[in-house]
């Protein structure tokens, strides 16, 4: 039956081609676009192989469907769609196949529904974090096989500051941002510590991720939240050396969405140390602080039950929005309010310029800092794409939506930082010492694609074949040594 259903459509191609009605199928087009991993080039020659253990960290702003309004992605058609979206991110992730996932913007309804049960289907375990009632939250996935999850830590950035101990005091929030920061200490699993027995050198690892406040005039406020997850890594490292006590240490990575970009002070502060903020971060940062913040609106939480689950097929009406901070107007501000969040002059006042240099202090005051992976391999493995518009070798960008296009989402390996003997403000960071001081070998990056490689316009994310987040992921493979 087989063979004779072959052999009459095998006719009926045969009677079209003849009528020159017959079209060729055209090749299915992948759900995503799929990106190469690029191999750090390294002195020593080793063909490839490792004698540590090999993880692949990604970080992912997945964009959150609660948010999705059709008027900040007018050419984005079905690919905003969640049964269109969730299939690709799904695929995505089995695709890059990373042992740790930091993810931001995930839906608190989703994760329960959809995430967690599919993650557990790939063999992960998953912990997730929202500030209060927020209707998305982020989230850390770890590869069950070779890690559990023993302890937890939690940043609220508007809760959370430095003890009266500390010499140097944090300045308070200056509004409610609901933004949050989630680590996780990792133990190894028994399998992974009888086959890579030097892993027991060390505790275990630690893993963290944030997604920073968004705002245009939120670069004060970005720059603190910075000097928090900082702050907060140590306290977590010193609780942890209590209850195991001892002090081995642990790998230390975080990744995450800073909305900053690597010219910005929140990056430079944690990847720059000392940091000295310049003529333009002093005005960036003072005109920020002239800025004011407003909760006019109200805030309707009813939004996503529905709408969020039911995939956002129709566009969700405005008076239904989550409202978050970034969202809001400054209505009933009687005092004029500033236009541009980086202008080219600004007239700060004395207490303005004090609090700035208060921030400066508090982040040159803790022995700690960030190494960004991306920086400090990229260029070795895509150069055309690292340092194009900034001194630290990033890449050019990781958001690419209708209308703004930038670097937004790092990898970090967190370390301390001696003061005393440490200058990073020029770029001193490198392969060798990431390998010789933090047992960290970077093996590969993912590649991240040029503004030409985007398409013509209309090309902001997502798109139906393309990319399913207005994000794009960030993923560093690396060898604990």
């Amino acid at each position: 039956m087989r063979r004779l259903r072959n052999l009459r459509k095998e006719q009926k191609i045969k009677e079209l081609k003849e009528k020159g009605l017959y079209e060729e199928p055209t090749p299915e087009k992948e759900i995503f676009i799929k990106r190469p991993f690029l191999t750090i080039p390294h002195l020593e020659v080793t063909n490839g192989s490792t004698t540590g253990l090999p993880i692949k960290i990604m970080t992912y702003n997945i964009l959150a469907q609660a948010l999705i309004r059709r008027k900040l992605f007018p050419t984005s058609g079905d690919a905003l769609k969640w049964p269109v979206r969730s299939k690709a991110l799904l695929e995505e992730f089995k695709y890059y196949n990373a042992d740790i996932l930091c993810l931001q913007e995930v839906d608190y309804i989703q994760f329960n529904s959809f995430w967690s049960k599919e993650f557990e289907k790939l063999g992960y375990n998953c912990k997730f974090y929202r500030a209060n009632t927020k209707n998305h939250g982020i989230a850390i996935i770890y590869r069950s096989n070779l890690f559990v999850c023993k302890h937890q830590s939690f940043i609220n950035y508007d809760k959370d500051s430095t003890s009266p101990e500390d010499p140097v005091q944090l300045p308070p929030p200056r509004t409610i941002t609901q933004n949050v920061g989630l680590l996780a200490y990792l133990e190894f699993t028994q399998p992974v510590l009888d086959k890579y027995p030097k892993l027991k050198e060390k505790n275990g690892l630690i893993v963290g991720t944030t997604h920073m406040f968004w705002h245009p005039f939120g670069t004060f406020e970005r720059t603190r939240q910075t000097f928090l997850i900082l702050y907060k890594f140590k306290q977590f490292v010193k609780t942890l050396n209590l209850i195991l006590g001892n002090s081995k240490g642990f790998y230390s990575f975080f990744s995450g969405d800073l909305n900053s970009q690597p010219y910005d002070s929140p990056y430079l502060s944690i990847a720059a140390k000392p940091v000295k903020y310049d003529e333009r971060a002093k005005i960036v940062n003072a005109c920020s602080l002239s800025y004011e913040y407003t909760r006019n609106k109200v805030s309707i939480q009813q939004e996503t039950t529905e709408d969020s689950a039911k995939g956002a097929d129709e566009e969700v009406p405005e008076e239904a929005e989550d409202i978050e901070i970034e969202e809001t107007e400054a209505e009933s501000i009687d005092k004029p309010q500033p236009l541009d969040p980086v202008p080219e002059t600004f007239e700060a006042t004395e207490d303005q310029m004090k609090l700035v240099q208060v921030l400066e202090d508090a982040h040159n005051s803790l022995d700690m800092r960030a190494i960004s992976m991306y920086s400090v391999g990229y260029k070795l493995v895509d150069p055309n794409n690292a340092g194009f518009d900034n001194d630290r070798n990033e890449p050019i960008f990781s958001n690419w939506a209708h209308t703004w296009r930038g670097l937004l989402d790092y990898i970090f390996v967190i370390t301390t930082w001696d003061k005393e003997t440490e200058d990073l403000s020029a770029n001193a960071d490198s392969l060798q010492e990431l390998e010789e001081k933090q047992g960290v070998r970077l093996l590969k990056l993912l590649k991240l694609p040029m503004p030409e490689d985007m398409g013509p316009e209309p090309s902001g994310q997502p798109r139906l074949n393309q990319f399913p987040s207005d994000h794009l992921c960030l993923m560093a493979e690396v060898e604990l040594r």
